[in-house]
């Protein structure tokens, strides 16, 4: 598995050790399935649309995890998706589907992230939201000229250009703050490289059934 070697060495910033422990797989996710075909801009409507079905089912069993989970603070409430997803299948007015196998593999991974695995939550904040706060403004951006969508781009909007700086500052600040042992922080880096995995397969899948 790619970024394995990573877990042998403690150097720098949790923040630090994720980003260069999953580097490589956030590029293969860019260039896996659907999600290369949003970048490109030859994604079709019903294939988006079900991108935001999987999402919302993975958003869903995470925030209900981070409820309960490591550390609850306000910066979880402002992150927080599922509305914003309701909101966009709303708008394409979506009708309910299938979710991808590798989505229900990842919702019945979160499932087990509570106790003394809670910390391993961590991964996926840092996977899920601060890709949200840096490539999803590229995507929205995106998504409006696919479809000429005035509305539709709720799942991106995190506010003002000073506040999307301001929740990635605060993200990765308490990301690098957690009191985390060098077990439970290899725990989290091998967490975010497994997220990402799973990612690829997830664009994959909705590629092929859409």
């Amino acid at each position: 598995m790619e970024g394995h070697a990573v877990l042998q060495g403690h150097a720098g910033t949790l923040p630090q050790r994720l980003k260069s422990a999953t580097r490589q797989l956030h590029a293969r996710a860019e260039r896996s399935g659907v999600m290369a075909d949003l970048l490109a801009g030859t994604v079709k409507l019903n294939a988006y649309v079900a991108l935001l079905v999987n999402l919302h089912a993975i958003y869903a069993a995470l925030e209900s995890a981070l409820d309960t989970g490591p550390t609850p603070t306000s910066l979880f409430a402002s992150l927080a998706r599922c509305a914003t997803l309701e909101a966009d299948l709303h708008a394409f007015a979506a009708v309910p589907q299938a979710l991808a196998p590798a989505t229900l593999d990842y919702v019945d991974r979160l499932s087990t992230l509570h106790g003394a695995r809670a910390h391993r939550l961590w991964a996926h904040v840092y996977v899920r939201y601060l890709g949200d706060l840096h490539g999803g403004q590229i995507l929205s951006r995106r998504v409006r000229d696919l479809f000429a969508a005035p509305v539709g781009t709720s799942f991106y909007d995190f506010g003002s250009e000073a506040d999307v700086h301001m929740l990635r500052s605060e993200l990765r600040a308490r990301l690098a703050a957690l009191e985390l042992d060098s077990v439970q922080s290899d725990d989290v880096v091998a967490e975010a490289i497994w997220a990402f995995e799973a990612h690829c397969r997830i664009f994959e899948e909705i590629r092929a059934t859409t």
